[in-house]
């Protein structure tokens, strides 16, 4: 019996898993949308663009892990979608983009393009994905979707393309008669797991002042259970990279919030006097060890733990004890190592400081509330009534600072962002990957009114679909980071900025109910009954435009602060090693 090449692909992916694909039609890919249209088991979510759709896609694959799909047409329509693709490669995400091409007749390597509407997108592709490759026969297409899949899910996750071809789509192939792509030669997994954890033990039993970094290699991992019962059983204090910021409850005595340039007030200071620091999972970038590199002790002893031997070789970052292996496996090489005893390797005393710091610089502290609204108060309110199961899609900009130094995860709830890219726009498209991957959760957009202009048209599928998202849009008058960049970095002439849109005639032209957040008074009230609610919805939030973003402390105790944040004395550095 044979079937498409179309039909076959849809099958495979529903075979892998795959139950939603995040797409745009067009000519040069019009089997496979059939294909993936008529398949029963398939959702085909209709995007507006097809930068959009690949960020869909990665949404779904930050939330869950598994394999994000999107269908892409030929030409115009690939290009658009590499634009996406770049946060999932960043970030190390699964993500599988199939594009459409021309008839293979036409394909001409030499030509800057060829056909209608015809682009060697896979050349461009490679730049961007752990694999990129045309698909030129039928009887090939096992072969690329297996080597593809591979890639994308093993070692440090990523993106990857195929390019199929009009006719190669349209030919008809007998599924029996495939051959696969031979199976990968690797390592055994954990090889040299068990000695790397003894070296690592026995560093903590020396070190007076131990510091985990926690990433996202743990969650890529699937290690989070073995990285909590090892931070308990040791009682390791923690400090979170922007992709492990929700990896523990706030409120657990061992966590201490998102380091780094955007992160909290207090725990620059914590990694300032740490003297062993153990990054798990995490690529240790400029935004977390700062811009001149000096976010550690430079006495302090520097292991990194990743899968990706590229993060231990990189410029500007100081590691001591590198170690390329699955997060998983040396966890559970050093649970095995600590199984006969339960002694902690942390003493009280600096679990104790770490603490100081954290109830004394909390991000909202004093002050009274007052309009137009603080982003700080609105964000430390929202997140007071959220419950179990909630997930935070959050923006770049000033969206990005606010939430990484308010939000107080509890132990259900998810936040996907855009980390190492900072894409400004992806909020509103990975919303609706992930409330396709979450259909009985809510979904929470944290974007500025800048930022969501970017991708604005989604709007249009939240409001098709009738998802239950809520996008916040945070009103500060245009694009507020930038201008503080541009005050700190370049003084003069203020740069041009688009006049903020109408955000109710917005709402009106997409199909959404429309709130506007502005009174002080009444915010608990309006913030109970919107997410009470179920189904999509449009909230302009009326904030301070001339509100600053807080700036975590260093060292030296800098603190640039404004309402609503936390102004306390810093403690001198010199006193809290005998805290």
């Amino acid at each position: 019996m044979t079937v498409r090449v179309a039909d076959y692909v849809a099958s495979y992916l529903y075979g892998l898993g795959v139950r939603t694909c995040y797409s745009l039609s067009g000519t040069g890919s019009i089997h496979l949308d059939q294909a993936f249209a008529a398949h029963a088991d398939l959702v085909n979510v209709c995007a507006r663009h097809e930068t959009a759709a690949t960020l869909m896609a990665t949404g779904a694959a930050k939330l869950d892990g598994n394999l994000g799909v999107a269908l892409v047409t030929s030409g115009p329509g690939a290009v658009n979608a590499l634009a996406g693709l770049a946060d999932a490669y960043a970030d190390g995400v699964p993500v599988l983009v199939i594009s459409g091409q021309v008839e293979t007749r036409y394909i001409d390597p030499q030509a800057r393009s060829f056909g209608v509407q015809g682009f060697g997108v896979v050349g461009s592709a490679r730049s961007l994905t752990k694999y990129a490759a045309l698909v030129e026969r039928p009887a090939d297409i096992k072969t690329h979707l297996d080597r593809a899949v591979r890639e994308a899910l093993s070692g440090r996750p990523g993106p990857v393309w195929l390019d199929i071809p009009l006719d190669v789509q349209a030919a008809e192939i007998d599924p029996a008669a495939l051959s696969g792509a031979p199976s990968a030669t690797a390592e055994p997994r954990g090889a040299g797991a068990r000695q790397a954890a003894r070296q690592i033990m026995a560093m903590l039993r020396a070190a007076d002042r131990p510091l985990v970094v926690a990433g996202q290699g743990i969650r890529q991992g699937a290690a989070e259970e073995q990285f909590r019962t090892l931070i308990e059983r040791l009682r390791l204090p923690v400090v979170a990279s922007r992709l492990g910021n929700d990896l523990l409850p706030y409120d657990s005595p061992l966590w201490f919030g998102q380091g780094g340039i955007r992160g909290r007030l207090y725990p620059g200071l914590i990694m300032a006097q740490a003297d062993l620091v153990i990054s798990l999972g995490s690529s240790l970038s400029i935004g977390f060890v700062g811009e001149d590199a000096d976010g550690f002790d430079p006495e302090a002893t520097v292991v990194v733990v990743d899968i990706d031997s590229s993060q231990l070789k990189k410029k500007g970052v100081r590691i001591d004890f590198p170690v390329c292996m699955d997060v998983r496996d040396l966890l559970d090489a050093l649970l095995l190592e600590t199984a006969e005893t339960a002694d902690p390797v942390t003493s009280e005393s600096w679990l104790a400081a770490c603490a100081a710091l954290k109830a004394a610089h909390p991000t909202i502290a004093g002050g009274e509330p007052r309009e137009p609204l603080n982003s700080y108060r609105f964000v430390e309110r929202l997140d007071a009534h959220t419950g179990p199961g909630h997930v935070f899609v959050v923006d770049t900009g000033s969206a990005y600072y606010v939430s990484g130094q308010t939000l107080e995860f509890s132990a259900s709830q998810r936040e996907i962002t855009s980390a190492a890219f900072l894409n400004m726009g992806a909020a509103v498209p990975m919303a609706v990957g992930a409330a396709f991957t979450r259909p009985d959760g809510q979904v929470l957009v944290l974007v500025g009114d800048g930022a969501i202009e970017l991708n604005i048209q989604e709007l249009a599928t939240i409001s098709q679909y009738d998802l239950d998202i809520k996008v916040f849009v945070l009103n500060n008058g245009g694009y507020a980071s930038i201008r503080e960049s541009q005050e700190a970095l370049c003084p003069g002439p203020a740069i041009e900025e688009p006049e903020p849109l109408n955000f109710r005639d917005v709402a009106k032209a997409f199909g959404l109910p429309y709130r506007r957040l502005e009174r002080v008074a009444t915010l608990d009230d309006d913030l109970a009954g919107l997410l009470a609610h179920r189904g999509p919805e449009l909230i302009e939030v009326m904030c301070d435009p001339e509100q600053q973003l807080l700036r975590p402390l260093r060292a030296d105790g800098a603190l640039r602060a404004h309402d609503g944040a936390s102004i306390v004395p810093p403690v001198p550095v010199g006193e809290l090693h005998h805290a």
